[in-house]
């Protein structure tokens, strides 16, 4: 509830212009944005009501309730508002395009607070079919995470930090997890076999992101040296490269674990490949896409 409290508090969001289509215009009429409960989570629906997956307090359904009766602009802009960021700074509409339309265009975007900055969020898509919800809240379907920046509509570097920091942390995750619930003998095949693949393309991507940090201007615009954009759509090539070569990686200790019936602990290995998928697809179609139409004076 934390995370809710503080998002209201953005009740001054500008939400660009920006014209969506079908759908998109879908997903915005049917988005359900998520926060944590002390005992369970709860869902604000398309409709400005709430629905809770589990054990709610009378207290905590109070603020809900005038949340709702007090901010319902406020929250309606972040919808937009985040809708725009998925669109511009993110593939994971189109990646995910066909479990999203199947399930009737239904998203829920779960809001967690970042330490980073006072208006960073880590948001967190899933879907899942209108007559789950909530019952069978746990059968969503993750379909990847991204970073929004309430008070800044430019995100740095085209959001290329936290892509790496991200992936840092994941793999961090990863191996927590398996040391926790896979047995040594298990534990010891897959590091030995995987798990120091995986973390040096990691570290391998976390130098070259570095490298194109350091010199891809913070805002991107018309005037940017067309020297360093080529440069910097080089960069983002090679590191896209490291990205694939890593979720080949992942998809054989999927595998591995399968094979071994490790079906508890392979649903981390399975979120952590979807993260780098998409992190291939934004490269490839929103950077990648966008730098080369840029320098090949292609407009539409």
């Amino acid at each position: 509830m934390k995370s809710l409290a503080h998002i209201i508090e953005f009740d001054q969001i500008i939400v660009p212009d920006f014209e969506m289509d079908h759908f998109q215009t879908q997903v915005l009429e049917n988005l359900y944005l998520e926060f944590f409960l002390e005992n369970s989570r709860f869902l604000i629906t398309p409709e400005m009501k709430f629905m809770t997956t589990g054990e709610v307090t009378e207290a905590e359904n109070d603020f809900i309730t005038i949340v709702l009766q007090e901010k319902k602009e406020t929250i309606e802009k972040i919808k937009s508002y985040l809708l725009y960021n998925l669109s511009m700074y993110s593939a994971l509409l189109e990646t995910n395009s066909f479990y999203v339309a199947l399930n009737d265009h239904l998203l829920i975007a779960r809001f967690l607070m970042l330490p980073s900055k006072d208006s960073a969020f880590e948001v967190k898509l899933y879907t899942i079919v209108h007559k789950d919800l909530p019952t069978n809240y746990k059968d969503k379907i993750y379909l990847g995470r991204d970073l929004i920046l309430l008070n800044e509509i430019v995100k740095d570097h085209l959001g290329l930090k936290f892509i790496k920091d991200s992936l840092n942390e994941q793999i961090k995750k990863l191996k927590k997890r398996i040391i926790d619930s896979v047995s040594e003998t298990d534990r010891f095949e897959l590091e030995a076999e995987y798990l120091h693949d995986v973390e040096s393309l990691v570290k391998e991507f976390t130098i070259e992101t570095s490298s194109i940090l350091d010199g891809l201007p913070i805002k991107m615009d018309k005037d940017i040296d067309h020297a360093k954009l080529r440069n910097a759509n080089q960069g983002f090539r090679n590191i896209k490269h490291i990205l694939m070569e890593l979720e080949e990686s992942l998809s054989d200790i999927e595998r591995t674990m399968f094979e071994k019936e490790l079906t508890h602990t392979v649903r981390y290995v399975i979120k952590f490949k979807k993260d780098i998928t998409n992190a291939i697809n934004y490269i490839m179609i929103k950077v990648n896409g966008r730098i080369s139409d840029f320098l090949n004076g292609i407009h539409f």
